[in-house]
């Protein structure tokens, strides 16, 4: 996947760096999460780093509940979280300032820009779900 980048997206590559620290990030040739690259992500990403029993939240994207994404993980069910999750995401974008674009084009924002806004507001996005919310859907 590093070298598909390093050839096609030298600028994501480079902004890379810029975005926020702490999260992590991908891109792939289509721009698509498959089940290959969900699989690749779970085993060689969160497998690295992973060191006690930990919850990942997901919503119901197709390959997120695939029958190879439960052979990967020990157990899966649902939490109503990603409703309120999307909620969040969604009226932040409604609230967000028009992202001004370059000296060129100040009403055409960059791709890079674009994807940070986006990175930003899901990162504002999950911070607004509390984690009673999150304890309240376990007991459900």
């Amino acid at each position: 996947m590093m070298t598909w980048i390093k050839l096609n997206q030298r600028d994501w590559l480079l902004n890379y760096l810029t975005f926020p620290p702490g999260h992590y990030y991908a891109v792939q040739e289509k721009t698509w999460m498959d089940g290959r690259v969900w699989t690749q992500y779970l085993r060689e990403v969160l497998g690295e780093i992973i060191q006690e029993p930990s919850v990942m939240l997901l919503d119901n994207f197709e390959c997120h509940v695939s029958d190879e994404s439960y052979k990967i993980t020990k157990k899966s069910w649902p939490l109503d979280v990603m409703a309120l999750f999307k909620r969040n995401l969604r009226n932040l974008w409604l609230l967000e300032e028009q992202i001004v674009g370059d000296d060129e084009d100040p009403f055409s924002p960059t791709a890079c820009q674009k994807r940070m806004a986006m990175a930003k507001r899901a990162i504002a996005a999950w911070d607004m779900v509390s984690d009673d919310v999150i304890r309240r859907r376990f007991e459900k």
